[in-house]
């Protein structure tokens, strides 16, 4: 009888279940195979990597910083900067980089004296200043980064004649005709008389005669003639009222970046640097140096290396500079302004030691590296 017992009181577990509502056993089927997702929580890594390198190259010391990233990254914007947003003028790349909101910057190329670019700059396709030719240009659109040889070639039509414009943004004198926007400050800095038509959406709207300095407006342009060619708008007909359509080749769009860079270190892969540089000098020596380079992949490089320090950093030559950049990876790249020039700024400060003094030198221009929400 106890045995009897224990058999059918077991056998209350084993062979028979308890009722169980309908909706909770299709629920429990539903999930039985299934995995339940999870909120995710991993982040893409930062698109911009920022090195600080100490080896030695040759026997000499060197401290080597490079930014690498994708310029087609939607969450990355890369550009040039010229100082305060002008034509003119020289300004710290750390406040550079605090006016602009930029996680990193570096200096950018050559300047004359008053800071003004020694070749052409188009930001966000706005055009500082043309092409000449001489330098590789670096142009950055949505086709991606590269180096090219640009002539721009400025001219505007008026009726059915085309007249050529010598330069944009740039000191007029003798026979030139120069196009100007109100990047270059508040007056064309015109010192000789000249004969200059303002323009704005395509129409005249001002004819000035044997003048001097004229006021800059945004939202126009103005043409000056000077020295012999003061007289060709009478000569033309020009007057208030009349179309005349400025036009500048190539037509690289409006969203495209553009600077001229010296010149180019690595071609194809190869090393090409020469011994001099038309703006830099000898490359022969070593210096501080700033170079911008692009991969097989596109992606940017941006180095900077600090020099004339020894026992810290001792600099490269052009050509050490450019095989270093090969061991990187790098297809194509061009130097930028060196020396004490040579400055790297990110995430909040100054991450090299400049040649002068350690401290920061008030640059024309920078190439600012941005980085949105990740």
């Amino acid at each position: 009888m106890i045995l009897s017992f224990i058999i059918f009181y077991v056998g209350q577990f084993l062979f028979f279940k308890k009722d169980i509502p309908a909706a909770a056993i299709d629920a429990a089927s539903k999930y039985a195979n299934s995995h339940i997702s999870q909120p995710d929580t991993v982040k893409k890594p930062f698109p911009v990597d920022y090195k600080h390198v100490s080896i030695t190259i040759n026997g000499q010391k060197q401290e080597i910083f490079t930014l690498e990233f994708a310029p087609s990254d939607e969450r990355v914007e890369f550009k040039p900067v010229h100082a305060y947003d002008s034509v003119f003028g020289f300004e710290k790349i750390s406040e550079i980089s605090k006016r602009t909101g930029a996680y990193a910057a570096i200096n950018g190329g050559f300047f004359y004296e008053y800071g003004d670019p020694v070749g052409m700059l188009a930001i966000d396709g706005r055009l500082y200043m043309a092409a000449t030719g001489h330098d590789p240009v670096l142009v950055v659109d949505k086709y991606g980064a590269r180096f090219e040889k640009l002539v721009s070639d400025i001219f505007f039509m008026y009726k059915d004649k085309k007249v050529n414009i010598n330069q944009i943004n740039r000191t007029g004198d003798n026979k030139d005709i120069i196009l100007y926007t109100n990047d270059f400050g508040s007056t064309n800095r015109a010192e000789e008389n000249n004969t200059s038509i303002r323009i704005v959406n395509n129409v005249v709207t001002a004819v000035y005669q044997n003048v001097t300095q004229l006021p800059l407006i945004k939202d126009s342009d103005l043409v000056s003639f000077f020295g012999s060619n003061a007289s060709l708008p009478g000569k033309l007909g020009i007057k208030e009222g009349d179309t005349v359509n400025i036009e500048i080749k190539p037509d690289l769009g409006n969203a495209y970046q553009a600077y001229s860079c010296g010149s180019m270190l690595v071609d194809e892969g190869k090393v090409v640097a020469p011994e001099t540089d038309r703006w830099a000098g000898t490359l022969l020596n070593r210096d501080p140096r700033t170079a911008i380079g692009i991969k097989a992949d596109g992606r940017l490089v941006l180095i900077v290396v600090d020099g004339r320090q020894p026992g810290y950093s001792a600099g490269l030559t052009g050509e050490e500079l450019a095989e270093y950049l090969v061991e990187l990876g790098v297809r194509e790249a061009a130097m930028l302004d060196g020396g004490a020039t040579s400055q790297i700024f990110v995430d909040g400060s100054l991450k090299n030691r400049p040649s002068y003094r350690g401290m920061e030198r008030p640059v024309a221009g920078a190439f600012i590296v941005k980085v949105k929400d990740t």
